[in-house]
């Protein structure tokens, strides 16, 4: 069976404090049905933007940066060394093993899996 993110959705924030619920749709492709699973997501921010490299997954949040996946939505991590304190993730793009997410003070790289982000605007 594959897994495949389709969907994410953000909490009400009436009486919630940004709490943010990801769904994974599982399932194959072709001829099957797609069940909905809630995966905990990461807590606290609202997710704008989603990436998968590899069997990695990548959350971009406001205003907490990057959270990272090795689990299928499991478990998640911030992922920020680098990046500047409350940093808002609004989207990403994935070449090979590089992904470049977009802020609103620019455009950040990581070739670690997130492990640290470079400016690549300066």
């Amino acid at each position: 069976m594959k897994h495949f993110i389709f969907s994410c959705v953000s909490c009400l924030r009436r009486g919630l404090a940004g709490c943010v619920v990801l769904f994974m749709a599982l399932g194959a492709v072709h001829g099957q049905t797609l069940q909905w699973k809630y995966t905990g997501g990461p807590v606290g921010s609202d997710v704008w933007a989603l990436a998968m490299s590899g069997t990695t997954l990548f959350a971009g949040t406001i205003p907490n940066g990057v959270y990272r996946s090795t689990d299928n939505g499991a478990n998640w991590i911030a992922v920020n060394a680098g990046l500047m304190t409350n940093t808002s993730i609004y989207s990403f793009a994935v070449s090979g093993t590089t992904v470049f997410a977009g802020t609103g003070r620019g455009v950040y790289r990581s070739t670690g899996n997130g492990a640290s982000w470079i400016a690549v605007n300066a």
